[in-house]
């Protein structure tokens, strides 16, 4: 028995150093193998987890810093604002007129000619030589003179509207052709309107529309005078 112990005793001695390696290679690769397993079920753990992908948020330079800045796209482009048409007022053509007739479609006395006719004017009575004035811009588009209706001005303002003053004491104020503007003088009050001669001194003023005598009071303000 003592002789078999010797035995082992002697080849634990002589191997000691190869053994001791063997134990260290052993236990490293005991370690390694630890490690490898360990590693193998953190990953197949994270990879049984749902992924969730965040998608990052685009930048857009356009974006004012300001957000009460509005967004404009140069891309577009801008379009201007529609033309706001003026309504068209006419200034009385007679300042401080001493009185008015009135237009009428129906019969009226003539005291004049004795007979009942249409009075498609306005009358602005007046002291004779008392300016008469551009209701409008426009251009004078006639002057003309007869026996029965005297001195006549007509002024064109554009699309159909044109306006007659009747009953001047001449039409020498302006000239056919000529641009006025709204209370330009065009000449005085007279009696030169045979017609109505007895009416007194006044202006007979008529206002045609698309070649249609209308009542002057639909572009008159009246109550601005």
């Amino acid at each position: 028995m003592k002789k078999e112990n010797s035995k082992f005793l002697f080849f634990v001695r002589k191997n000691a150093i190869y053994l001791i390696l063997s134990a260290c290679i052993l236990a490293v690769g005991l370690s390694i193998t630890f490690m490898v397993v360990k590693e193998k079920k953190e990953l197949s753990a994270n990879n049984d987890k749902p992924s969730i992908t965040v998608p990052n948020k685009p930048e857009n330079p356009d974006t004012p810093n300001n957000p009460d800045e509005p967004t404009v796209n140069p891309s577009e482009p801008e379009i201007p604002d529609a033309p706001v048409s003026k309504p068209i007022v006419f200034e009385l053509p007679i300042v401080n007129p001493t009185s008015i007739g009135e237009y009428s479609e129906s019969m009226v006395f003539n005291s004049t000619m004795g007979r009942f006719t249409a009075h498609m004017a306005i009358d602005f009575f007046a002291d004779e030589g008392t300016d008469v004035l551009a209701v409008f811009d426009g251009k004078v588009s006639n002057i003309e003179n007869t026996l029965l209706k005297g001195t006549t001005i007509t002024i064109d303002h554009g699309n159909g509207l044109f306006t007659v003053y009747n009953s001047l004491a001449d039409g020498d104020s302006v000239t056919v052709g000529q641009t006025v503007k709204q209370g330009d003088i065009i000449g005085q009050v007279s009696v030169t309107n045979r017609q109505e001669y007895k009416s007194g001194a006044h202006l007979h003023f008529e206002v045609i529309e698309n070649g249609e005598n209308i009542d002057p009071s639909k572009y008159l303000a009246f109550e601005e005078k």
